[in-house]
């Protein structure tokens, strides 16, 4: 069962105090946002719009309480879904979102002029269904951004599209997230919700918070210095590959191989591309005004050290 802390929804405050702080430190229970109240509820409103415009004019958005939450039962509650990760600066870690699966396809009938009716159950995603993911989640980051202008201005970029909440590598199980629950009512959607998760260590550091400890801890460099190598470091090339199939065949089959044989090759679905050697993403294969070409459909992120 997942261990949550409920916290009142609110009006989100005066826009004095949402721009003067977004963290507050309340002495009996660690951090406290209040000014994101007013972001969740901008959000709510945004949201309803952008589903409204997909295709489905009746539909409410209603925002429940905020929750924290770890992440690893963050992960169960949303399963199945769809997550989106971004990269929101200046917040100093990643932004993430939830929505059903049934939901996405849903809007994916109703935005190709169906009635939002499911069809057999699946575990993949078709390419349209897939492209239209990721059209979602970038106009909901600028949903989001909006949400945000009045109390800190954010860019969140689109950085991971997934079913599976491992790729994410956004945080780890046991860190803690402040959870804000979007609820759709009306029509086909009714009952579906889309979640926006915020990790509490990246909330750290904005305008009236703590700095984050691993920022508190780095020595103070020459910006001269530091500007000088990010253009160099810039101009690097390089070289980035990816493998379409590796088949393997018998030693024997090998070694009777003769000018005019065929070796069969079965191409995946997705493709690993790699940079230097390292994994870097993973993509679909395609073309590109005529040309044969990869659509990058999730980049992945490692460690600190990589």
């Amino acid at each position: 069962m997942a261990r949550t802390k409920t916290l009142p929804a609110g009006d989100g405050g005066s826009d004095a105090d949402a721009k003067a702080s977004v963290l507050l430190r309340k002495a009996e229970d660690g951090y406290a946002f209040p000014a994101l109240d007013g972001v969740a509820n901008q959000f709510a409103r945004t949201l309803r719009d952008l589903i409204r415009a997909l295709g489905a004019p009746t539909v409410q958005v209603e925002r429940a309480a905020s929750e924290r939450m770890r992440f690893a039962d963050w992960c169960d509650e949303a399963a199945p879904a769809i997550y989106w990760r971004y990269h929101a600066p200046p917040l100093k870690g990643p932004m993430l979102l939830a929505g059903a699966r049934a939901l996405v396809l849903q809007l994916v009938d109703i935005f190709y002029g169906g009635k939002g009716q499911l069809g057999a159950k699946r575990e993949e995603l078709t390419d349209a269904e897939d492209r239209f993911a990721a059209r979602l989640g970038r106009d909901i980051g600028q949903q989001l951004a909006a949400a945000w202008v009045s109390t800190l201005a954010i860019e969140p970029q689109l950085d991971c599209v997934t079913c599976e909440a491992g790729k994410l590598q956004a945080v780890r199980a046991d860190d803690e997230l402040l959870v804000h629950r979007f609820m759709l009512r009306g029509g086909v959607l009714d009952g579906h919700m889309i979640t926006c998760a915020y990790p509490l260590a990246a909330l750290r550091g904005i305008s009236g918070g703590e700095p984050a400890p691993e920022l508190a801890e780095m020595p103070e460099t020459n910006p001269l210095w530091t500007a000088t190598l990010s253009r160099a470091l810039k101009d690097v090339r390089l070289p980035v590959r990816s493998v379409l199939a590796r088949p393997e065949i018998p030693l024997t089959k090998l070694l009777a191989l003769e000018v005019g044989d065929i070796i069969s090759l079965t191409i995946p679905r997705h493709v690993p591309i790699t940079v230097a050697g390292r994994h870097f993403a993973s993509g679909s294969i395609g073309e590109a005004n005529g040309n044969a070409a990869i659509l990058i459909d999730c980049i992945e992120r490692g460690s600190d050290d990589e």
